[in-house]
This record gives structure tokens, C-alpha cells and sequence, in this order.
């Protein structure tokens, strides 16, 4: 599958003369209260943004045609071939046992060699409770059965599947996905290739350019590096380390950070640590049992004097350390850890913790004093509203996702998808930030939560200097819409299309 996108030239730097955009609404960053009509680039990168520029004797001109010129976005959290292998899993999102039994039925006339789902969650079902293995041994006893919850944290499998993983009878929750993972066929080089260039499609017809993707093995940071060189792939890729293999985390420590490789399109300077679960299986991690499962407070999935000398040595190496945290004592494990590492020197290291979902005011005060980073993905506000309150209780819920605490605490947003947990598109999260559905007090503005996903991002990745806005110097990354994307509702921008996304300041994608 080769991807045809609009005005793809050999090589983005490669520019014969200065591009000239003219006659637009050129705003420079989402935080700005300025707008142009002229910008000049050179080589892929910004060289004026204003009016009446002092402009070379040659270049190429682009009219604009009165069209909102914004920078583009950036998923400051997703998982790259999680997200493009999606496509090709069964689609399990919003279906009831019933519609799940009958997609199951279908695939196995096909006599698979193994049946893989991705999507289901139980709190849309009648009683909300976790599904039994006894209803996929009666779909099959032979051929394995693995389908994995919304979260991407727990597995529900049939017997055989279980066996043959060697796991107790049950549904997998974090610990254990690992040997269930093995049974499911590696994919090949070329289906790897394309689940690639599926992301980067449908990234640039969201405005998206670039990604920070939140756990990578080795082969797969080769396969992505190889594609982005032979096709010269429109996007950035901003990788982390996964931790989860001790032996590739030490192939990742011994070559050391790569930067900003290949025009700034491909960087590896993050190991990713899972601290916990997830909270719609009850994996995430408090000090106190869940309203509605006292039998469990979630899991830990590092012990604490291990997970000190993972990040020393992985702050050694010098690469930046990012942790999944989501309950708020795995959060304040993560804060005390980084503290006791870094002390004052901690904002210097920019340390994330990614999602940091349920806090509590002391933490939200010390994750701003200290300058840690909050890589979160506001879309969860919505996904979760429906039962947040029944599984750990309003008292504790008061600080979920607290967007509005953070940033008076003078925290840095950076927000993504967590795709394929959610939808690939920044939009339902720019939605979530204006109108939540629970304690609307820790809304954000529309413009703090475009910078969350540009400028915010940018800072999270080490890379204000050459992305987050239109700036001399920063590459010409940007979006072209029909409006300010500054003053639209909260409807509208659910509703919002890209009319064309510009990398590099090359035109790589338009909407028919």
C-alpha cells in the first residue's frame, strides 16, 4: 500500500526558491491575539510571519485565499502500531455481548489461526461487570480467542488461549497480557509499513503532523525509521522506549538518545515505564479499595526499590523518563520518585507523567513546583464521565483530569489521544476541555487547550525550539481551516474539518 499524499516532493528541505503564503489569516500560535496575511518560508522552515514583508527577488507564491492559517497539532500521547494495526482486528468499540457473539461466530467460519478484538467495555453492559471465559469457550475450544478491553489494559480470552499462555483462568489485567501477546503472529515488515503510512494518513486529515508514541521495540523503531527514509514520510515521530523488555531497554540505553533525525521527522529520547493500570478495568493504583470492588486497590507494577534504579539508570543514559500513572497514589509515587532523583534540578529534566488522571490538590501543587510534565489526554474526561463517580466516588473524582488546577499550578499540558484507547483525531479532546461533563470548574479555554496540543507538546518533547508555532526558525507545520478555530463553540469544533494540512510547508494533504 503506497499512500498518495497531495504535493509530495522527493525531499522537504529540498526547495528551489522561498514559498511565499499570502492573503490569509496567518496566526502564528493559538496563544496569539495576532494575525497576518504573509508568511515566508524557506528550506521547510518559517522565516517571516507579518505584513508587507521584505520579501527575496525569487520565490514561489501561494494565495491563501482569505483562508485561517493555524500551526498544526501534535498527539502528544498514542500508540503508533497499536493504532494502525486496528484496521485489522475485530472492532469490538460499543457493542453489546450480543453483537459481540455474532462478529466472534463470523470470524471463526474463517477458521483463523488465532481470533484477535480490540475495543470492548463492560460498564456499556446491563450489569457492568468483567465477561466470562465460558462465553468465548462456547464460540471455540480450539482456535484462541484474545480480545482486548478499550483500555488496552485486560484481555479476555477462552480456555484454550489461557493454557496455552500459561495463565490462571480469567480476565487478564495488565500483568500476564505480555504471554498472551505471544500468541498472536508478529506482523510482517510490509503490514508494519503500513500501519505506518494508515497513521500518517489519517493524522494529516486531522491536522495532526506529528506524534509522541508512547512505547516502541526495537524492531519496530527500525521498520519506522526505514519507511520514514525510503518514502519520505510527511510527519514527525517522537518515540519512547518501552521498558517492558529488560533486553531491548538495554539495545535502547547503549546507543544512547537519537535527536531529531531525518529533518527533524524521527527522535527516540524517552523510555516509557508503566507504574499501573488502567482505570476502567481497576488497575490503577490508589491508597484505598474502589467503591464498587473493595477486594482491590489496583496494581503496582514496579516495586519501588526496582523502579529507582530503573530511572536512575535510565536518567544516566540521558534519556527523559516518562511514567504511566493513572490512579493518584500511583501518581504520587511517581511525583516522590522524581523528586528524590532530580530534587530542584527536576524541571530541568522535564519528566512526564503520562495521563495523570486522578490527583489530589497537594499533588497538583507539587507536580507545578517541581515542573513535571502532564502528558494527558482530555477525550478521557468524556469516555469515563458515565461511571467515574460509581468506581472510585465523587471525593476522589474532584481531581480528575483537573486541567484548570494544573495550569494555575503552572504545570505543562502536553495533550494526545492515547489512540487506540480513543479515536486518532485531536478534535473530541479539544471538545472535552471546554465542555466537560463532570465539575466543569476544571474546563479549560479553547485556546489553552489548542496549546496543550502544539506549543505544550513541543516542551514535552524537548522541541520548542522548531515546533508548537509559526516562529522564525520553527518548521512550517500548519493547518488550513474556514475559521477562527479561537472563537468557534464547543459544537463547532466537533464538527471542525482541515481543508488542507501543510508539512514543511509542502501541501500534504486536501480535502476533496
Amino acid at each position: 500500500m503506497k499512500l498518495n499524499f497531495v504535493s509530495l516532493i522527493a525531499c522537504f528541505t529540498c526547495f528551489a526558491e522561498p514559498i511565499l503564503f499570502f492573503n490569509g489569516k496567518i496566526v502564528p500560535s493559538y496563544s496569539s491575539d495576532q494575525v497576518f496575511n504573509q508568511l515566508l518560508v524557506d528550506k521547510g522552515k518559517v522565516i517571516q510571519v507579518g505584513n508587507q514583508l521584505a520579501l527575496p527577488a525569487k520565490l514561489q507564491r501561494y494565495d491563501l485565499k482569505e483562508k485561517w492559517v493555524f500551526p498544526a497539532l501534535t498527539d502528544a500521547h498514542a500508540h503508533l502500531f497499536s493504532t494502525g494495526k486496528e484496521k485489522s482486528q475485530l472492532n469490538l468499540r460499543g457493542k453489546s455481548l450480543a453483537d459481540i457473539e455474532k462478529i466472534l461466530k463470523t470470524a471463526i467460519e474463517k477458521k483463523p489461526k488465532v481470533i484477535v478484538g480490540f475495543g470492548w467495555d463492560q460498564n456499556l453492559w446491563p450489569k457492568k461487570k468483567f465477561p466470562e471465559v465460558e462465553f468465548l469457550d462456547s464460540i471455540s475450544k480450539e482456535i484462541p480467542i484474545i480480545l482486548f478491553r478499550i483500555d488496552g489494559h485486560a484481555a479476555w480470552t477462552n480456555s484454550v488461549s489461557l493454557i496455552r499462555a500459561g495463565l490462571p483462568k480469567g480476565i487478564i489485567v495488565d500483568l500476564g497480557l505480555e504471554k498472551l501477546q505471544r500468541l498472536i503472529p508478529d506482523s510482517s515488515d510490509e503490514e508494519m509499513r503500513t500501519e505506518i503510512r494508515l497513521v500518517v494518513q489519517e493524522g494529516l486529515r486531522h491536522g495532526v503532523t506529528a506524534i509522541h508514541d508512547a512505547g516502541i521495540s526495537q524492531k519496530e523503531f527500525k521498520i519506522l525509521k526505514t519507511t520514514i527514509e525510503r518514502e519520505d514520510l510527511p510527519f514527525r515521530f517522537y518515540e519512547m522506549a518501552s521498558s517492558s523488555n529488560p533486553e531491548e531497554l538495554e539495545e535502547f540505553l547503549k546507543a544512547g538518545p537519537q535527536e531529531n533525525l531525518l529533518d527533524s521527522r524521527l527522535s527516540l529520547r524517552t523510555v516509557k515505564i508503566y507504574l499501573d493500570g488502567a482505570l476502567g478495568s481497576r488497575g490503577a493504583l490508589f491508597d484505598s479499595p474502589y467503591d464498587d470492588a473493595p477486594e482491590t486497590r489496583g496494581i503496582q507494577i514496579w516495586k519501588q526499590e526496582e523502579l529507582e534504579k530503573l530511572v536512575q539508570k535510565i536518567d544516566e543514559k540521558g534519556f527523559q523518563v516518562a511514567v504511566h500513572a493513572i490512579g493518584s497514589r500511583a501518581n504520587e509515587i511517581a511525583v516522590s520518585l522524581f523528586e528524590k532523583t532530580w530534587g530542584k534540578n527536576t524541571s530541568q529534566k522535564r519528566p512526564r507523567i503520562e495521563h495523570a488522571q486522578i490527583l489530589t490538590a497537594p499533588l497538583i501543587q507539587k507536580i507545578g513546583n517541581l515542573g513535571i510534565i502532564a502528558s494527558m489526554q482530555p477525550v478521557h474526561c468524556s469516555s469515563d464521565s458515565p461511571w467515574v463517580f460509581e468506581r472510585i466516588g465523587k471525593k476522589r473524582a474532584r481531581y480528575a483530569y483537573p486541567w484548570r488546577s494544573l495550569l494555575k499550578a503552572k504545570v505543562h499540558l502536553a495533550f494526545g489521544t492515547d489512540s487506540p484507547i480513543e479515536q486518532f483525531t485531536p478534535w473530541p479532546g479539544l471538545f472535552s476541555s471546554i465542555a466537560r461533563p463532570i465539575f466543569p470548574e476544571e474546563g479549560i479555554s479553547l485556546n489553552e487547550a489548542f496549546d496543550a496540543f502544539t506549543r505544550g507538546a513541543a516542551f514535552a518533547a524537548f522541541q520548542e525550539n522548531i515546533l508548537g508555532s509559526l516562529e522564525p526558525g520553527k518548521w512550517a507545520d500548519f493547518i488550513l481551516v474556514d475559521r477562527n478555530l479561537r472563537t468557534v463553540s464547543a459544537k463547532e469544533i466537533l464538527k471542525q474539518e482541515v481543508l488542507a494540512t501543510y508539512f514543511a510547508g509542502v501541501e500534504v494533504y486536501r480535502k476533496n
